[in-house]
């Protein structure tokens, strides 16, 4: 089983304060041996000789640690001037294996540090788990996370947080721990395999304010142009000319799966509008102010708490587990934004999960997925929450000893604390400043949006009502929605009857990212695009001999073999198609040289049996039904901008003039694994 010893103590002499918590740990452990510890330090405490009476006490066992804004558990609370000591003990037979390794010179090779790491720590195929504190004052975090998460064994999640100090004493000792040894720029690493489980949660509680924007321009950490504007230009449309900047309101950046993570500004430089941010700002990414009120980040830990440590998220080892810890990386920027109720997160915690242990560091910056499973990301101003444990049979109860009673605070220590309460009464004043004028500016573009869409709804109506002029000519244009055949079964027999076709080739289009595109469109520009990327498709089909049958949206479909049968239409569908990428790659470049976005087009093929017929009474559409269409459409959906996806019965019927790549088996949505191919060339 997992056992979990927690010291924190605070005060001013480093080795007072580091025997009361290395006592007791071994208090709390018993005589179950140490396999592995995690060591937080704020305030001014000696790094070197933490790092080396630590590794004298626990000999062997991995030390891993860091210095930090403030420290946390459910022994001591929340303290900026203390050290935080955790313990991870167990049995040599209990299957809960531990190893670390540090790669240096982080920032200049991230690749060979993260090699170098994983190396010395050799982490077996069921290592769960990685823990890594890198140095906040390195550029380049998230590269080190990519390199390492490469190199980490499949299903093995990663949780950390950044070197972090004191925003009211510079001076302090800023430091890495990995054994014995303080290091710098350095990616220390803590590795666990065997049984454990763990259940984490992201806990933001932070609003998206105001309209979405993109990021123009980016380097790293430094953005230079948000939609129109520089970055400061930006924050100052909001909040008024020259306003400072602050943790409170923050930059959401927009994910694919729409979610978001949050930067914090740090410093801005008035000469070119530039801010520097407290993580990594993808260029081209959609972002958007964000406001930090207390009572909603409190209100999110309450409600996203809820359930952690009950079911387990390691892909291993499934099911129900049994706590044995908590382990807390929050960011040093909510500890500011919160201030004097910081400490009420911790709390949230205990009683989330009453009688387990929590051990926790406020970082420059929180290392989590998002979700279960996913790519770690650096966050800032978020609280990452990880319940470590094993199975319920396996897990000893596990009791966090009462909290105990303060000791007597030396001045020094007194004048520190009533320092900093006065700078968070300060800071909250700045920041209900703050929120009114956003407030105002946010009403401002409100009524802007209103106007706009009251234009639109004109320009819409207007539409309209020539659509309903079109609608009376619709007989007249008969023989234009249907094929010529078709209508003139139509016009001699009032009906026409379905038919069923043993092959036929269908062809579907869609425009890449169109819902993007056309919320930043008028309708009536938007209409123009799409006619003139259809009318060209017309022509093209017509060619080759296809059938157009519909658009609906950004979709265009048209098929071969239909509704007169011929033994061409593969090789039709496929030529027609190839035609498109070739016209759409013209665009392109004219786009391009004209300094617009071009737009992007996924293709998909498939061939096979279907009925096609004319439905309506009054609309008349030719159309087809049948498995061979819902799978031309997946082929569509699951393919690339770009390419020309086919299915193997499409291939199979034009390798012969076409050459191909084999995607392999791909997933299409409701249809299972299905054989995929790219077109590359014509033979």
């Amino acid at each position: 089983m997992l056992r979990v010893g927690v010291g924190h103590r605070e005060g001013t002499d480093t080795a007072q304060v580091l025997a009361a918590v290395i006592s007791d740990v071994r208090e709390q452990l018993g005589g179950t041996p140490a396999a592995a510890v995690i060591v937080t330090l704020s305030g001014n405490f000696d790094p070197q000789q933490i790092a080396r009476e630590l590794a004298g006490a626990f000999p062997k066992v991995p030390v891993v640690g860091v210095s930090s804004a403030g420290d946390l558990s459910s022994q001591l609370g929340v303290s900026e001037d203390s050290i935080n000591l955790l313990v991870l003990g167990c049995e040599a037979d209990d299957d809960i294996r531990f190893s670390a390794g540090l790669g240096e010179r982080a920032s200049e090779d991230p690749d060979a540090a993260a090699s170098e790491a994983i190396r010395q720590a050799a982490p077996g195929p069921d290592a769960s788990l990685c823990f890594f504190f890198p140095d906040s004052r390195k550029p380049g975090t998230q590269a080190q996370i990519s390199a390492l998460a490469a190199r980490l064994p499949p299903g093995c999640a990663m949780f950390g947080g950044k070197l972090a100090g004191q925003f009211d004493d510079l001076e302090a000792p800023r430091a890495q721990i990995f054994g014995n040894r303080v290091v710098a720029d350095c990616m220390p690493v803590l590795l666990c395999a065997g049984v454990l489980r763990h259940d984490f949660r992201v806990i933001q509680g932070w609003t998206p304010v105001g309209t979405r924007q993109v990021v123009h321009v980016a380097d790293g950490h430094q953005v230079m142009r948000i939609g129109e504007r520089s970055a400061l230009e930006y924050y100052w449309h909001y909040f008024g000319a020259h306003a400072r900047l602050m943790p409170e309101f923050g930059l959401a950046v927009h994910t694919a799966d729409d979610g978001y993570y949050i930067r914090t500004p740090l410093r801005s430089d008035a000469s070119d509008g530039t801010i520097t941010f407290g993580g990594e700002v993808p260029q081209g990414a959609e972002v958007q102010l964000s406001e930090a009120v207390r009572e909603h980040l409190l209100a999110q830990t309450e409600t996203s708490l809820v359930g952690l440590g009950t079911r387990s998220l390691a892909p291993a080892h499934p099911g129900t587990m049994r706590p044995a810890v908590v382990l807390v990386f929050s960011c040093a920027a909510r500890k500011q934004i919160l201030g004097t109720r910081t400490g009420l997160e911790v709390a949230a915690v205990e009683r989330a999960l009453p009688g387990v242990p929590v051990f926790g560091f406020y970082a420059g910056g929180e290392i989590a997925p998002l979700v279960a499973g996913g790519e770690p990301r650096l966050h800032n101003a978020t609280m990452v929450t990880l319940a470590l444990g094993t199975c319920p049979e396996s897990q000893a109860e596990t009791t966090t000893r009462a909290r105990p009673e303060p000791e007597p605070m030396s001045p020094v220590l007194m004048a520190r604390k009533l320092r900093r309460a006065e700078n968070y009464r300060v800071r909250a004043e700045d920041t209900k400043e703050h929120s009114t004028a956003m407030l105002r500016t946010i009403g401002a573009e409100i009524d802007v949006a209103r106007a706009q869409i009251s234009a639109q709804n004109s320009e819409l109506r207007r539409l309209y009502s020539e659509l309903e002029a079109e609608e009376l000519k619709s007989e007249a244009l008969l023989h234009n929605i249907l094929p010529a055949d078709v209508a003139e079964e139509l016009r001699r027999t009032g009906q026409v009857k379905p038919v069923h076709y043993d092959s036929v080739t269908v062809l579907f289009t869609d425009f890449k990212g169109f819902t993007r595109v056309a919320s930043r469109m008028s309708p009536a520009a938007l209409l123009r695009e799409l006619d003139f990327y259809f009318s060209e498709f017309d022509r093209i089909i017509e060619g080759h001999g296809l059938e157009k049958l519909k658009t609906i949206g950004d979709a265009y479909m048209c098929a071969g073999g239909i509704p007169v049968v011929n033994k061409s239409h593969p090789e039709d569908a496929v030529a027609a198609a190839w035609d498109m990428v070739r016209f759409m790659d013209e665009v392109r470049q004219d786009k391009l040289a004209s300094g617009e976005q071009p737009w992007e087009l996924r293709i998909g093929v498939h061939t096979g049996p279907l009925m096609a017929g004319v439905i309506g009474q009054k609309k008349f559409a030719y159309d087809i039904w049948g498995d061979t269409v819902n799978i031309a459409s997946r082929l569509e959906s699951t393919g690339e901008a770009g390419r020309i996806n086919l299915s193997r019965t499409t291939w199979e019927a034009v390798r012969e003039r076409w050459e191909c790549e084999h995607r392999g088996k791909l997933m299409a949505k409701n249809r299972g694994e299905i054989d995929m191919y790219f077109v590359t060339r014509p033979r």
